[in-house]
């Protein structure tokens, strides 16, 4: 197909150059003016021109994972700029000058192009760049576009996002008290057997008294951690890289998986956040107007943990046979009542966005509940640790000083 550099004016009033593929002069014309701008002069380029469409498919190696905070943003004006009526090209081009990521300023442009130069819709320019726009993303973007509620979709993608944020806040504060605890633990009793304790053992050894089996039992760690260093560290390392392997697999992801949701606390707060996510993205599907078996099998790509997107395909196949949605989720025996209450609500009434929003409200109040009991679980388990690994420690120390005591005096 011919290419063509061309001029048009915007509704703007503004200049807009670009390039695109076209049949003819009165085709490129037409395209422009379907899209709210004016052909101001076109020029036609010889195939295989540097301009033409081998630089365009340069242009497209752009994509890379995007900042969640710089999404938010992008999402945000792109939404508004929506509503306000202003048209998507313009929109991108400002969203370009104000973004601070220089990935995102390239995407950005590169959407722009896509749209200008070869006639895609927003959706199928977002479905170049995958890393940087999940299938959830270019999903609900592809259904606002064809329901006509594409300041809608916009709307529901922000809200998921700063949903996503404060989930991910959420995780973070549980993980980080009891990882910061066993990093600081672990620094100590390194430095204790490490440098301390092969300071400690001539002093023991002088005084020739029989050392307690505390001590026995640290400087023997500290003696073949310090001999054996390498040897364990090869065994760590050969150990992680043979899980991670194993992980990979089929099989092994599902059983892993598997294994995490059956973990006691930690497995229930898992659970919540896979039903959170679950409900929260069919509602985003529904509301905007995805068809019910492709947000399930899209939902199905999603899931971060294996056995629950198993559970959905296994929901789906049923659903496609003609089986009710609820029905088909209670057969896996892995979603809890609530969800499977909703759903049924939902179709008995025909309003299952409303149902799915109620779900959706309670799981944002039971996922920080169960973050809540995961620390009060752990803090106890953290003290019990910790005082066992001190006690340990003081007792290797002070048992010989006592013992040497006891034989000085006699």
């Amino acid at each position: 197909m011919p290419q063509f550099a061309y001029e048009a004016l915007t509704e703007q009033g503004t200049v807009q150059r670009g390039e695109a593929g076209a049949a003819d002069e009165a085709e490129l014309e037409t395209r422009l003016r379907e899209q709210g701008q004016y052909l101001i002069r076109a020029e036609s380029r010889p195939q295989g021109d540097p301009g033409g469409s081998d630089a365009q498919r340069a242009r497209k190696m752009t994509d890379g994972n995007v900042n969640r905070a710089d999404m938010l943003a992008f999402t945000e004006y792109l939404w508004g700029a929506t509503q306000a009526g202003i048209p998507i090209l313009t929109t991108l081009d400002d969203i370009g000058h104000q973004l601070g990521s220089e990935l995102m300023r390239k995407i950005t442009s590169e959407l722009g192009r896509s749209m200008a130069e070869e006639g895609k819709t927003l959706s199928e320019a977002m479905a170049e760049h995958p890393q940087a726009f999940s299938r959830l993303y270019v999903a609900t973007v592809e259904a606002g576009e064809t329901t006509g509620q594409l300041d809608y979709a916009l709307q529901q993608l922000v809200d998921y996002l700063e949903w996503n944020r404060e989930i991910t806040i959420q995780i973070r504060q549980a993980t980080l008290y009891p990882v910061i605890v066993l990093a600081v633990m672990g620094l100590l009793i390194g430095l204790l057997v490490v440098f301390v304790y092969p300071r400690l053992l001539p002093v023991f050894e002088g005084f020739n008294v029989e050392l307690p089996w505390p001590t026995r039992a640290v400087m023997a760690a500290g003696d073949y951690l310090r001999r054996r260093w390498m040897l364990v560290l090869g065994t760590l390392l050969l150990t992680a890289l043979v899980w991670r392997s194993y992980g990979r697999t089929r099989e092994g992801r599902l059983r892993i998986d598997s294994f995490k949701l059956r973990m006691p606390v930690f497995g229930r707060l898992l659970h919540d956040l896979e039903m959170a996510r679950l409900v929260t993205y069919m509602g985003l599907f529904y509301r905007t107007g995805v068809d019910l078996l492709r947000g399930l099998a899209l939902l199905e790509q999603m899931m971060t943990n294996t056995r629950v997107a198993q559970a959905v395909g296994q929901a789906r196949a049923e659903i496609a046979g003609g089986d009710s949605i609820a029905h088909a989720l209670a057969q896996t025996r892995l979603f809890p009542t609530v969800v499977i209450r909703s759903f049924a609500l939902g179709e008995s009434t025909g309003k299952l966005d409303e149902s799915l929003e109620r779900a959706r409200v309670y799981y944002a109040r039971e996922v920080p509940a169960s973050v809540r009991r995961m620390l009060s679980a752990l803090q106890p388990l953290l003290i019990v640790f910790l005082g066992g690994v001190i006690a340990l420690v003081a007792l290797s120390i002070f048992l010989p000083i006592i013992r040497i005591y006891e034989s000085v005096g006699s």
